[in-house]
């Protein structure tokens, strides 16, 4: 292992690909996303649960242990929960175990124990940093530094407005107009009444700003098919950085899925490092990824309608679809736009709130065909185990509201809180009820908007001025 590398990526250089296991079915999971969201790498480290290990850089020292699994992540017997899921409708235990009802906690207490998400220590002082709280009152906030962002700064700044900038990672980018207040590692993790909160290793922020601009991004849009979350599913961006900064392949037969634009990078990488490109396909065409452990082969559907098996170990998805966090803490309204759920704007990129605006990728305007969905068995929310048929299931016994559905499943409430699992279920709900299910917001936003330790919100002074 390098130090200082991620220490997921160390664990998949020195042959370790399952990280994790999934919530409800143990289903292994490994590296898949580049901005740290997806949860697919939790484990405990230094004695803290639920670590995004994709996020933690490799030094001596580290003990590092697995969580949610017996006897080991790589060897799980829960795994063969997976075997009888069907048998096993979501929240399942909500209408059942409730006899005898002296027996009810104990009930709860073993399905925890199946499922879990981590052991807090017990008895041990907590490692968490208290934090100063500190106001800040600015014209324009910009949150995310990438090109639109710091443009959307710049023009601001040189209009006169004061700026804050906010960067979630440490070093991405700065900008060059001197007046602009970057912050520098503070991610925005609400939004309350047009004020938004943030988060940096030593400062709770909370921004009042006239204007919000969101340069957010985008996320991995991972396809809906069966198969889709073993490791060795990986999003292009990562597949990159994997190859050209850490110099670790993750595969030696590649299949390329999706957006080409994306995959270009990916492509030109894992092909110099002297793996192989079986072929690219777009989303559509795949419809299934093999392997019980890891990725060993994926089914396609050629331009005939024949389908292929083919002998791969890595699937490279290139889609990717808006960051929609903030907008949806905002309560700003959004619309389904050829298959995917995007902010609604008017010709300058205003929200429907007129103190939110987007600008970048975020915005969606270079939104592509959604993945189709292709099995009943697919999975829709990755963190909770919830399958397209479920969801559906739902819509037919009558719960076709967005917010019931995902009450009654589980679905979207998972660590990544719907990043990764949002348009899919907008999607199947869509599919399911014949017509645009989804209108406005299709579930209620709620902060934090980033995974954030209870200990990490203790401020040692409160209403500092910035």
């Amino acid at each position: 292992m390098v130090e200082g590398e991620p220490l997921a990526v160390a664990l998949l250089a020195a042959g370790r690909p399952i990280v994790s296991r999934s919530f409800r079915f143990h289903r292994p999971r490994g590296l898949m996303c580049d901005t740290g969201q997806c949860g697919w790498c939790e484990c405990e480290v230094d004695g803290r649960p639920s670590v995004r290990s994709c996020q933690i850089p490799v030094r001596d020292g580290l003990v590092v242990r697995s969580e949610h699994a017996w006897p080991s992540t790589d060897r799980d017997l829960f795994g063969l929960l997976d075997v009888g899921s069907r048998l096993v409708a979501p929240t399942f235990y909500h209408h059942r175990f409730l006899r005898p009802r002296r027996l009810r906690q104990r009930y709860l207490d073993v399905i925890r124990g199946f499922g879990g998400r981590g052991r807090l220590p017990v008895g041990r002082p907590s490692a968490a940093r208290s934090r100063v709280a500190r106001d800040l009152e600015v014209d324009v906030l910009v949150v995310g530094a990438g090109r639109s962002g710091l443009a959307a700064a710049e023009e601001a700044a040189s209009g006169g407005a004061r700026v804050a900038l906010l960067e979630a990672v440490p070093g991405r980018a700065r900008p060059r107009h001197p007046e602009i207040r970057f912050l520098d590692g503070a991610s925005a993790v609400g939004w309350y009444d047009g004020v938004v909160t943030a988060i940096d290793d030593s400062t709770l922020w909370s921004i009042q700003a006239r204007s919000v601009i969101a340069a957010t991004g985008t996320y991995e849009r991972i396809p809906t098919v069966r198969g889709a979350d073993r490791p060795g599913v990986i999003g292009a961006r990562r597949v990159a950085d994997l190859v050209e900064r850490h110099r670790v392949l993750p595969g030696e037969r590649a299949l390329l899925v999706g957006d080409p634009a994306d995959l270009e990078a990916a492509d030109a990488g894992v092909r110099g490092a002297g793996a192989e490109v079986v072929g690219r396909v777009p989303t559509p065409s795949l419809r299934r990824v093999l392997g019980r452990r890891h990725v060993t082969g994926a089914v396609v559907v050629g331009e005939d309608g024949a389908s292929t098996q083919l002998d791969v170990d890595l699937v490279v998805v290139g889609d990717r679809t808006p960051n929609l966090d903030l907008i949806l803490a905002a309560g700003a309204a959004t619309e389904r736009r050829e298959g995917v759920l995007v902010p609604v704007l008017d010709a300058t990129g205003r929200s429907s709130l007129p103190a939110l605006s987007v600008v970048g990728s975020a915005a969606g305007h270079d939104v592509r065909a959604a993945p189709t969905v292709t099995a009943g068995r697919a999975l829709v929310c990755f963190c909770e185990d919830v399958h397209a048929n479920e969801i559906r299931a739902q819509v037919t016994a009558g719960y076709g509201d967005p917010e019931l559905v995902k009450r009654r499943t589980g679905a979207l409430t998972g660590p990544c809180q719907g990043k990764y699992c949002l348009q899919a279920f907008c999607a199947v709900l869509a599919d399911a009820s014949g017509a645009d299910a989804v209108r406005g917001a299709p579930t209620t936003g709620r902060p934090p908007l980033r995974p954030v330790r209870l200990g990490d919100l203790v401020a040692t002074e409160e209403g500092v001025e910035a």
